[in-house]
């Protein structure tokens, strides 16, 4: 017989910050993103519509499909592993989610 699996909690791998994007990180790469898309690179999601390049970028985030890391550190000590960004948005919807 197999074990069930273990279903795996994204707020317990986020090891320093909030379990979730910031406001100020989520800013900086729908941005970022939004100026690459501007200047040619390929979305990572279907475009089904005209949509400018911010709502691209957003849908991006929201969807998880960007390939990047987050790299949070705090004053004066160690350096952290980066955290997949992918890890950021499912702790995000964790939070959201009440069993009963």
């Amino acid at each position: 017989m197999s074990k069930p699996k273990k279903k795996i909690r994204y707020k317990d791998l986020i090891p320093i910050g909030p379990p979730r994007l910031t406001a100020f990180e989520k800013a900086r790469i729908i941005g970022v993103r939004a100026i690459q898309i501007d200047y040619g690179a390929r979305p990572f999601i279907k475009v089904d519509r005209p949509m400018s390049s911010l709502e691209i970028a957003e849908r991006e985030v929201k969807e998880g499909v960007l390939p990047l890391s987050i790299k949070r550190k705090l004053p004066f000590k160690e350096d952290f592993e980066p955290i997949p960004l992918k890890w950021l948005i499912e702790a995000e919807k964790e939070d959201s989610i009440v069993e009963l």
